[in-house]
């Protein structure tokens, strides 16, 4: 029994990373119609910058705001000079955030290498927590409590507030939301900049656990899209509920039938699309 809910938290904690990944992700997408492929690379891209700064400053901490507001301004750069100009061209988006993402993966390769790298667990986060016979590690308890708090601000971001309004009415129709007076072009660009900088947290807050290196990107955007698709794009709610299943799935396959733990996330995955194609909650996506 206790295997079993170590492994549960260990779901739960991987699920966090994934919502943290794909949140911003399901965000650009739902709300502004840009498809950008770049979002793994740049998760990537967050997670050797956090590392960057543990070495050159010796600081976690550091390490997250760092990520967090040069992905920003790397989101700024996309946007404002690339994908503006490419509103509701979909293939165009597409190949454009692939050559980017390439561009990325050379840039780290030429930065850092191509070993992988780990982070060290920060201080004050190593050890783990006793209940009863049940040992869990701080550092995991930490990125769920984290998620947790990053998931209501954005659900409260979403549902209660007039920035959260006018993303749902852009998403109903934007046309009309922009006939309305409403700036719905600095609106996207505010929730891509926060979209940008989730995936530079993410990032360093998942190294500790998945570690970095050159080809991550690649892995994480196409679980990225599982979650995206399984929880509804476009929607917090739908994304935390993508994100647990698939992260849940994951981790209770890996441990208890390895040999095809790998194809769990896939069936998942097909499943939805044949039943809800629209995804748990959320917008038709195909």
């Amino acid at each position: 029994m206790s295997q079993f809910l170590v492994t549960g938290l260990n779901g739960l904690s991987y699920a966090f990373i994934l919502f943290l990944l794909a949140a911003g992700f399901s965000l650009t997408f739902g709300v502004m119609g840009v498809l950008n492929l770049a979002h793994g690379a740049l998760f990537m891209f967050g997670a050797y910058v956090g590392l960057q700064a543990v070495d050159s400053f010796g600081s976690f901490w550091v390490g997250i705001v760092l990520a967090f507001v040069a992905l920003a301004v790397i989101g700024l750069g996309l946007y404002y000079f690339f994908l503006r100009h490419l509103y509701n061209k979909v293939p165009e988006q597409a190949v454009l955030t692939i050559g980017i993402a390439i561009i990325v993966a050379n840039v780290v390769l030429w930065i850092w290498g191509p070993r992988a790298k780990i982070m060290q667990t920060p201080p004050g986060l190593t050890g783990v927590i006793h209940v009863g016979t049940l040992a869990f590690p701080i550092y995991r308890v930490f990125i769920i409590v984290v998620g947790l708090v990053i998931l209501g601000i954005l659900w409260w971001m979403q549902d209660r507030t007039r920035t959260g309004a006018i993303i749902r009415a852009g998403m109903d129709n934007k046309e009309m939301t922009v006939a309305l007076g409403v700036n719905y072009g600095l609106v996207s660009t505010l929730i891509f900049l926060l979209g940008m900088a989730l995936a530079g947290l993410a990032g360093v807050m998942g190294a500790p656990i998945l570690g970095a290196y050159p080809s991550m990107g690649d892995n994480l955007l196409l679980l990225a899209l599982i979650v995206v698709v399984v929880g509804g794009t476009g929607y917090i709610q739908g994304t935390m509920l993508g994100a647990l299943v698939i992260g849940l799935f994951d981790t209770f396959g890996k441990a208890y039938v390895p040999q095809v733990a790998l194809f769990f996330s896939y069936i998942v995955f097909l499943i939805v699309l044949l039943v809800r194609p629209s995804g748990l909650i959320g917008r038709r996506v195909f």
